[in-house]
């Protein structure tokens, strides 16, 4: 089941630690698999805090938080 679910996932991840030996050695093996590890721990976190923050929202406000996406600067706006 497992394998099923996250198969594109393990994938990639297999691929991209491939092509970092390939381009940068074992070294860069390293520092992608720190990357990846740093990666889902914070998103693991963020998800935690995020789901804090919906429990203390109105059913409205979980909406909006969940489905209207925040606008990014672009590069032309900033100096």
């Amino acid at each position: 089941m497992l394998l099923k679910t996250f198969r594109w996932s393990f994938a990639v991840t297999a691929l991209g630690l491939a092509l970092g030996v390939w381009y940068g050695g074992w070294t860069a093996f390293g520092v992608i698999a720190i990357l990846a590890v740093l990666e889902i721990s914070l998103s693991f976190d963020n998800a935690v805090v995020n789901a804090g923050i919906l429990k203390k929202m109105s059913a409205f406000w979980q909406k909006i938080f969940l489905t209207v996406r925040r606008s990014r600067p672009s590069a032309a706006c900033s100096s």
